[in-house]
């Protein structure tokens, strides 16, 4: 559909007297409902059945229904019926806004086109296979799915058994729904269709789908914060063994996917990559490594391809052949690009976290695994920064600790993520209001007095609510003796190894960590010298979570499991001494690595934006 067109359809949506969301529904319900009855003249004396039994998105505006009818009329013969996608207009009409509440990211066509390109070679087509998508959402997996069988079949059978027998799809949004088989309807160009697309939830609904050759889609990535706790108490009893903790709801569909092939059946998913990585996806990993064969991983590399969507994707195609479970095919993305492909054998995959390397790389990795003496956890503690619950309310410059005279007492210095580099500490003179060392509200009369106009909000907070804080105390301000005495801190998302000594007090926003508890024979030099090495940036980032082109995740579940090499204590500060060059040679001599291998492997992982 053109963009004027779309742009009229978007202000007639505006005038209605209804919210937005509701007015956008009613819309592409009419549009498509005046398409299907004026396009095709076959079309114009059958009444659809399509259009009756979703009724309920008209909201009988006779005004609004003529002037799509005025629009689509002298538009009518550009727009084709038998290429109107419901779906599209959707996603052209929703705003940001919208977007965003809803969670509804759409898969691109092009990867739509690889993942069933493949499936169908994998698994034979023919007029008996069975294909399903359990997250249908607007229907673009099946119309796709629709249109290449429609071209491998065309001299075996028609276009409405293909739609009718061969094509399934589960949403748990009615409107998910009626958008699939609106578009099924003009893809197939055939009326009275009796779909096979249910308004149902696939994970916990009772249903009899089974017995699919092919499942394929984009399951929801819905995160714990974002679902109820009585539907993830469901999906812990349904789901124990890839579902628990602050698992993500995706890894449901694997479980489920699987209980829903016939042998030989194939999934092929679209999901986040952090599974591969993530604390509470090693249930998932183990499942996965254990019931299925993985066929081949495509690893977008911490880029982003849906719009709007911060989330990094990875396409996932297994089977339930028992095919000894050996080699798959590994292919990384970076920025859109095939960044390199190679085949990993499965045996190799660790349930506590996959990392995927080529021979070279994983040989180097292991190497310096293996030889490494000490986890990071036994010589250090890593701790979160303070969240503050309203940063506006207790983050301050000099020019309001001026003009409120805030007591200097309760000022703290104050650092996030973007100032920490393993150099130095970019400070922007801002500063904490440090409230938690309150006892009387009379004792810091202008500290109060500041943070008292975001009293209301403060007060909503749940830890206020339920009588854990004081209106005016910081959401989580850790220990105080933490942040004064001396300290590593990180930041805990970054594009490369940034470790910093701190001596000056600073106190951290939750975007930063810190280390501390060393003991005493430790030397610090070496230690913060070693985690900001060239070799250990590539150790550590084998492994690491990557959330973006160039982002990795320094959590500590992470870091507390990463080794390092830790030699003698007597020769601990010798090495230190020498700086940063000759840590380098050092370890490049404890790992024995070569020249090449800095060169050619370890220069690879290290960001030099």
């Amino acid at each position: 559909m053109n963009k004027s067109l779309a742009k009229k359809l978007r202000n007639i949506v505006e005038t209605l007297n209804h919210d937005y969301l509701t007015g956008v529904k009613y819309v592409i319900y009419i549009t498509a409902k005046i398409i299907y009855e004026s396009s095709t003249p076959d079309f114009s004396h059958i009444k659809s059945n399509l259009f009756s039994e979703y009724e309920f998105f008209d909201l009988r505006d006779a005004d609004a229904e003529k002037k799509i009818t005025d629009l689509l009329t002298s538009a009518v013969n550009k727009i084709d019926s038998k290429s109107f996608c419901p779906a599209e207009l959707y996603e052209i009409l929703l705003t940001p806004k919208e977007k965003k509440e809803l969670g509804q990211v759409y898969t691109p066509y092009e990867i739509i086109d690889k993942m069933l390109d493949q499936a169908f070679e994998l698994k034979a087509v023919n007029e008996n296979i069975k294909i399903l998508d359990p997250s249908c959402g607007g229907g673009y997996f099946l119309i796709k799915a629709f249109e290449k069988l429609r071209t491998s079949l065309e001299d075996t059978v028609d276009d409405r058994y293909i739609a009718e027998n061969m094509l399934y799809g589960v949403d748990v949004d009615e409107f998910s729904v009626f958008l699939t088989k609106a578009g099924l309807f003009f893809a197939s160009g055939s009326c009275g269709l009796s779909f096979n697309i249910h308004c149902f939830d696939f994970l916990t609904d009772s249903n009899n789908l089974c017995g699919f050759d092919i499942i394929v889609g984009n399951p929801p990535y819905v995160g714990h914060k974002n679902s109820s706790a009585q539907y993830r108490k469901e999906l812990y009893e349904k789901y124990s063994e890839v579902f628990y903790d602050k698992a993500d709801i995706s890894y449901c569909f694997f479980k489920k996917g699987m209980d829903s092939l016939r042998d030989g059946g194939i999934i092929s998913f679209i999901t986040s990559r952090y599974f591969m990585e993530a604390l509470y996806a090693r249930g998932l990993r183990a499942y996965i490594k254990n019931n299925f064969s993985i066929l081949s991983i495509f690893d977008f590399d911490g880029g982003r391809v849906f719009k709007g969507a911060m989330v990094s994707p990875a396409v996932v195609t297994l089977t339930n052949i028992g095919w000894n479970k050996k080699d798959f095919s590994y292919v990384k993305y970076n920025e859109g690009s095939l960044k390199e492909s190679f085949i990993f054998p499965q045996e190799k995959l660790k349930d506590q976290g996959w990392i995927i390397l080529r021979d070279e790389d994983d040989n180097l990795f292991n190497r310096i695994h293996y030889a490494s003496n000490t986890y990071i956890k036994d010589v250090c503690t890593i701790k979160q920064g303070i969240i503050t619950g309203l940063d506006k309310a207790f983050i301050v410059n000099d020019a309001a600790v001026e003009k409120y005279g805030i007591e200097s007492a309760l000022l703290k210095k104050w650092i996030k993520n973007s100032n920490i580099s393993r150099e130095y500490v970019k400070y922007n003179n801002l500063y904490l209001i440090y409230s938690n060392i309150i006892d009387n509200e009379q004792d810091y009369p202008n500290a109060i007095r500041y943070i008292s106009a975001y009293r209301d909000r403060l007060q909503s907070r749940r830890e206020c609510v339920r009588g854990f804080r004081k209106w005016y105390e910081l959401q989580w301000g850790r220990v105080q003796s933490d942040f004064e005495n001396p300290k590593i801190v990180f930041p805990y998302k970054s594009s490369g190894n940034n470790f910093y000594y701190d001596e000056n007090e600073y106190f951290c926003s939750a975007d930063v960590y810190l280390m501390n508890g060393f003991p005493q024979e430790l030397s610090l030099e070496y230690l913060l010298k070693y985690l900001n090495s060239d070799i250990f940036e590539f150790y550590f980032k084998c492994g690491a979570k990557k959330v973006g082109n160039n982002t990795y995740e320094y959590y500590p579940n992470k870091l507390n499991y990463a080794k390092i090499f830790l030699p003698q204590e007597n020769n601990q500060k010798n090495i230190s001494d020498l700086g940063k060059i000759n840590i380098e040679i050092f370890l490049k001599k404890v790992f024995n690595i070569t020249e090449e291998e800095v060169k050619n492997i370890i220069y690879k992982y290290i960001y030099k934006g």
